[in-house]
């Protein structure tokens, strides 16, 4: 009956990581960011709806206002998601390093810079900034898919 008990307590320890896993030939994930402002709420649902020209115009128009340091990084880490998506990798990254510059302990930046630089085929790069994004924020979701990501591709 011990072996029994032990066993399954193996097996279930084992499967608890299981929903980070991903596999190797997967992408990277992206995090989106959220704040009460309405223009960047407008820009988050349209990155969570695909809508990529919208989310790009509405990060554009934020990035470049006089609105709040914190609303600029939020819109330019959404605009660094929506250029990914499109394949516009350079631009990506810019945006993304435009937010860190706005606020450098961004988790969501460094994660999204970080697939960004993976989509593009910079491996290092990207390992890098999953690393500052993991040191950052640990047990977020898509930080862990991603931490994953980099060590079944090592």
């Amino acid at each position: 009956m011990l072996r029994l008990s032990l066993a399954a307590l193996a097996v279930a320890a084992g499967l608890s990581g299981v929903s980070h896993a991903q596999s190797c030939e997967s992408d990277p994930e992206f995090a989106a960011h959220r704040t009460a402002n309405g223009s960047i709420r407008a820009q988050y649902n349209a990155v969570s709806r695909g809508e990529w020209p919208e989310a790009i115009h509405f990060g554009n128009e934020i990035a470049n206002s006089g609105q709040q340091k914190m609303h600029r990084a939020a819109a330019l880490n959404n605009l660094c998601y929506a250029y990914a998506a499109t394949a516009r990798f350079d631009e990506a990254v810019e945006a993304c390093t435009s937010s860190l510059e706005l606020r450098e302990n961004n988790w969501r930046a460094l994660n999204n810079r970080g697939a960004a630089h993976w989509l593009a085929g910079d491996r290092a790069a990207a390992a890098a900034d999953f690393a500052a994004a993991q040191a950052e924020a640990p047990r977020e979701d898509e930080v862990e898919a991603n931490a994953a990501l980099i060590a079944c591709a090592s």
